[in-house]
């Protein structure tokens, strides 16, 4: 529950208000949570009878109600929908991206198509309704409604509004970021469990140096070397000291050109040991303009 406050009549009541509701916070709350918080606490700190969130579909054909919450029930209530073909006028202004302030709601050129059924059926005489807009595309109204005698906002209740109005911005952009970092956070999980579980030993190296950056278990146990030994060292040092300098060539050619076609080579274990292998680079640039290049090393048969 929240608390109950007289009508904000000052800045200073407003910037209480404001300042109340920003503390809540909105990360990691799940987003109609966080709206019918929003909602509901609007309504209480206005001493308004209804404040409702509205989602504008995709084609700017209709807004269906996300969530309405009504003071004196004490309750919150979705599901209805509103037609621009019904109140072509209203929906011309709402795109407009302009606050519609109507302190009397059935005069309003705005709001008056809605008179005779929602106005009169649920009593509204004035009305704020403040567009709600997320990376600059209209998404939504926030409609803050007064019942029963009909009388001017002041300029706090307009400011409180488009406060809120805000609020519902920032729960919108903060969920979004969220559920990126989510499918972000799954895509590396499942990008390493494929690179760890690979049957051939892979190991990735910058491109501009050929300093290994990651290498999987199979390639631990090929080179016989731990990833902690295998990581920071040069590509071309885990072949035979003598052909460094050709193993270097190939690297950078891999590099330049992006060829993945397979090289026959030989690497040297941690013992010392000549592997026959055969070899598949693939150069990959990053979102931050790195290049990397994986290596792939398969061992092949003498015989």
């Amino acid at each position: 529950m929240f608390p109950t406050h007289q009508p904000l009549a000052s800045s200073l009541d407003l910037q209480g208000a404001f300042a109340h509701l920003s503390r809540r916070g909105f990360a990691g709350k799940d987003l109609d949570v966080a709206l019918r918080q929003l909602t509901e606490s609007a309504g209480r700190m206005l001493n308004i009878e209804r404040v409702s969130l509205w989602g504008l579909s995709a084609q700017h054909s209709k807004l269906e109600c996300i969530d309405l919450y009504e003071l004196s029930k004490d309750a919150h209530s979705s599901g209805m929908t509103l037609l621009s073909a019904h109140y072509p006028g209203f929906f011309k202004a709402l795109e407009q991206g302009e606050p519609i302030v109507a302190d009397d709601a059935i005069k309003h050129p705005f709001t008056h198509e809605f008179a005779d059924d929602y106005l009169l059926m649920n009593g509204i005489s004035a009305l704020i309704d403040s567009p709600i807009h997320v990376n600059g595309d209209l998404q939504g109204v926030l409609c803050i409604e007064r019942v029963g005698a009909h009388s001017a906002w002041t300029s706090v209740q307009r400011l409180f509004a488009h406060a809120v109005a805000n609020l519902v911005t920032l729960a919108i952009v903060q969920n979004q970021s969220a559920l990126m970092r989510d499918e972000l956070n799954d895509a590396n999980a499942r990008l390493r469990a494929l690179f760890t579980g690979a049957p051939d030993a892979i190991l990735i190296a910058d491109a501009s140096t050929g300093h290994i950056l990651d290498a999987n278990p199979p390639a631990e146990r090929l080179f016989g070397r731990t990833h902690a030994e295998l990581v920071g060292i040069l590509q071309s040092d885990l072949h035979p000291s003598g052909e460094s300098v050709r193993y270097r060539r190939l690297f950078e050619q891999h590099v330049s050109s992006g060829a993945v076609l397979p090289v026959q080579g030989e690497i040297i274990n941690r013992r010392g040991e000549r592997i026959p292998v055969e070899i598949t680079g693939e150069v990959v640039e990053l979102g931050s303009g790195q290049k990397i290049i994986q290596g792939v090393f398969r061992q092949r048969s003498t015989y």
